[in-house]
């Protein structure tokens, strides 16, 4: 059952580092090929542990779902934060979470 092993690295990892990309998790559990950490990320956003945050069109990371926020993406240098929006239904759309593109403090200089 090393996969469960592997699933919960993964967890603890998200957890304490927020938001990482396969690589930098791949990184950090050196015991687990590439294959078995793509695996299991998408395994666990199968089952809704963790969350998918698309940076840009070359750039996913993950975290965890357990703590629900939204994110503010500097278009220049990449900074990702997290942010507060209140959420409220959008056209009878139920709303989880937002990510807000822009300039940050730094870029906008």
């Amino acid at each position: 059952m090393r996969t469960n092993i592997h699933k919960e690295q993964i967890m603890k990892l998200l957890k304490k580092k927020h938001l990482l990309s396969i690589a930098q998790i791949h990184k950090a559990l050196p015991d687990a090929d590439y294959s078995t950490v793509f695996r299991n990320v998408e395994q666990l956003l199968k089952a809704k542990e963790i969350k998918r945050v698309v940076v840009d069109n070359k750039s996913v990371v993950y975290e965890s779902s357990h703590e629900s926020h939204d994110h503010f993406i500097c278009n220049d240098c990449g900074l990702i934060e997290s942010i507060d929006i209140p959420h409220v239904s959008i056209q009878g759309r139920k709303v989880d979470d937002v990510t807000v593109r822009g300039m940050c403090d730094e870029c906008s200089k």
